[in-house]
């Protein structure tokens, strides 16, 4: 995607980053050198400070997001915000051991080809015309990417993709209808993948994030089975939307050709061949997890989402593969592709957000939004959902919901309402970035399809999170509302 970018625009922004770099510690250095608001405490104000540093820093990428997650350890014990021992706690949450397993689990996937199986079954399973192709295409990329990273799941559906659109383009006279079709199954990728992330507490970071602030700061337990009641309905509802939308009012392909692209999804399932044992081991111990996940309150399990993760992560550890080589279904090499750096972020969001409530500033934030009680309660979740989408447009998702979540629940309880109606509306959004390149790895992967311009994501993005927006405020009162009690 880089030879399509302007070196303009990369110099531009290696200075904005630099400025980023020196404006982030200089904002800590006003807030420690100056007073603090009236009814604010020092440690609060200073506090303050340093989120702000983290923001701008995570804004502009001036460090690697993980780096910037890390400054809370120094800078909060330094100046006496938490000793340094509740800080670095915040990074051993028991909900960051559950995205740890869940990362093992998909790595042991991955390792043994199990995700391309699935893909590919259900592309096949939907046929050969070009809109089940597409649909096909949306269900494979959603399911996998509610247990295994978007970005692998991206890559894994792109590299599938290229060669179906290429066979169907020499098959047609009409370039610009080809390259519609192109640029509508890349797309279904791209947002496939981030929807279908919402529907699992794994499927995303600001998933996790929230349970774990919710857990740690108000006490409030929400569950694997309890979140796919709220995020498997809304994910569902905005792939139906997102594939009408892209086949019937965006990029209109008619009746290509696409009997060839059978044949290129059927060599693809030929060239993985029978399933192997390694393969039916990872998907048996996958099954066993998420059917703990779902049903271990109905079971009456002793370990909570966090331990039945590590036990399905030992497991893969210590099962042998069953193919003779005497390896097991996952060695330590293999877990170099484990996103480690996102389990930084959520430390970072954790420590954060227990600071909030540590110094006070939860309670001072919400004081002073104690006026908007008169306001309507749906008007206050469109807005949150509203304003966290177009933001995460332009940051990191992920950082952009730790630094969302604890300023929030502190304006939900300075309202008197339950946090939950500020924070789902948050978690939700940070994942339903459509519209630009930059706004998340999926959206950046189907970028490099030369077919798809800027002009075509923006187009379909913009509608895409309008509809979201919407589609999160009745979720609130149709699903989560009787999901959480609300």
């Amino acid at each position: 995607m880089a030879d399509r970018l302007h070196p303009k625009h990369g110099n531009r922004a290696q200075r904005l980053r630099m400025l980023a770099l020196l404006a982030g510690p200089l904002v800590m250095l006003a807030a420690w050198l100056s007073p603090a608001p009236a009814g604010m405490t020092l440690p609060a104000w200073w506090l303050s400070g340093l989120t702000a540093w983290m923001v701008i820093w995570w804004i502009r990428q001036a460090a690697p997001l993980p780096a910037t997650a890390l400054l809370p350890i120094p800078v909060m014990s330094g100046l006496g915000i938490a000793p340094v021992a509740t800080v670095t706690a915040q990074y051993g949450n028991p909900l960051i051991f559950l995205f740890l397993g869940g990362f093992m689990i998909a790595a042991a996937m991955q390792c043994h080809g199990l995700h391309r199986r699935i893909a590919l079954s259900i592309v096949a399973a939907m046929g050969a015309a070009p809109r089940r192709i597409l649909l096909g295409f949306m269900l494979a990329t959603a399911v996998l990417s509610m247990w295994i990273s978007n970005t692998a799941s991206t890559v894994m559906m792109f590299a599938v993709a290229l060669p179906v659109i290429e066979l169907i383009g020499a098959r047609t006279s009409d370039g610009e209808t080809a390259r519609r079709f192109g640029v509508a199954l890349m797309l279904s990728v791209a947002y496939s993948a981030s929807i279908g992330g919402v529907g699992t507490l794994i499927g995303t970071p600001g998933n996790a994030l929230l349970a774990s602030v919710l857990s740690s700061s108000y006490g409030i337990e929400l569950g694997f089975g309890r979140w796919m009641m709220i995020g498997v309905p809304v994910a569902v509802v905005m792939l139906a939307i997102c594939y009408l939308l892209l086949t019937r009012a965006l990029f209109h392909f008619g009746d290509l050709d696409a009997a060839g692209a059978e044949a290129v999804i059927a060599e693809e399932r030929r060239a993985l061949g029978p399933m192997r044992r390694p393969e039916r081991r990872v998907a048996g111990v996958f099954a066993l997890a998420a059917f703990g996940w779902m049903f271990r309150g109905v079971l009456g399990l002793p370990l909570d989402d966090a331990g039945i993760a590590i036990a399905a992560a030992i497991a893969v550890f210590v099962l042998p593969a069953g193919d003779g080589s005497g390896a097991r279904l996952l060695d330590w090499r293999h877990t170099s592709t484990v996103p480690w750096g996102i389990l930084l972020l959520l430390g970072g969001g954790l420590a954060l957000a227990a600071g909030f409530e540590r110094t006070g500033l939860a309670n001072w934030i919400g004081g002073g939004f104690s006026g908007l009680a008169e306001v309507p309660l749906w008007v206050l979740v469109l807005a949150v959902a509203g304003v966290t989408l177009m933001i995460t447009e332009v940051t990191s998702n992920t950082a952009v919901t730790a630094t969302f979540l604890p300023i929030l629940g502190a304006v939900a309880t300075g309202m008197g309402l339950p946090v939950e109606w500020l924070m789902v509306p948050v978690a939700l959004a940070s994942s339903m970035a459509f519209m630009m390149p930059v706004a998340t790895p999926p959206n950046a992967i189907v970028f490099g399809y030369e077919g798809l311009h800027m002009g075509d994501m923006i187009r379909a993005g913009i509608w895409l999170n309008l509809i979201a927006t919407l589609v999160i405020t009745a979720a609130m009162w149709l699903v989560a509302r009787w999901a959480l009690g609300l």
